[in-house]
């Protein structure tokens, strides 16, 4: 049996450590963390949550994401291509900071930019 994404990625407990760093970085981010400063704890906590779960059951762990499409959580926040690329260097630090092989970061960095379409100008 092949090893999946959700397998290199450390599971469970690997996600919440990237979603968890994700987060902070975003919140500390110029470009992004307007957008994050205007939510409430709880909202921000549920984003972190949602994202926990569709970053688990995209990469094939054994999870149903239940939240919201991309498009669907994404239209009406007109996201700016600069804000976008500002979250995927977020996500490519986190991945740096905790270690993942340039293999896992690229596979990541190549499904942030297919999702591009769903996120920007909506």
């Amino acid at each position: 049996m092949s090893e999946t994404l959700y397998d290199r990625l450390g599971r469970k407990e690997g996600i919440d450590k990237l979603v968890n760093r994700i987060v902070d970085l975003h919140l500390q981010n110029e470009v992004v963390n307007p957008r994050y400063r205007a939510l409430t704890d709880e909202e921000t906590d549920h984003a972190r949550e949602k994202t926990k779960e569709f970053l688990a059951a995209g990469s094939g762990g054994p999870v149903e994401y239940t939240g919201r499409s991309m498009i669907e959580t994404h239209t009406g926040m007109n996201v700016s291509a600069a804000e976008f690329v500002a979250v995927v260097d977020d996500i490519m630090q986190a991945m740096k900071e905790l270690e993942y092989p340039q293999p896992v970061c690229d596979e990541i960095l190549g499904i942030a930019y297919s999702l591009k379409e769903e996120i920007v100008h909506r």
